[in-house]
């Protein structure tokens, strides 16, 4: 067990922590990715609530 621990531990020293500007370069991807999905979710609920309209207004 205390094996498995000091692996661990010397593990977790070789990591290599982020920079400040990949940090920053994650950071705007993260925004980025949420206004293009927002944009998108924004156009298909658009798109298909249209259709709906659309088709009931058919059946009725």
């Amino acid at each position: 067990m205390m094996k498995f621990i000091y692996d661990s531990l010397e593990t977790v020293k070789k990591l290599k922590h982020p920079t400040k500007k990949d940090f920053i370069n994650l950071t705007i991807a993260i925004f980025a990715l949420v206004i293009v999905a927002g944009v998108f979710f924004i156009f298909a609920d658009t798109v298909f609530s249209g259709m709906y309209k659309w088709f009931y207004g058919i059946m009725e």
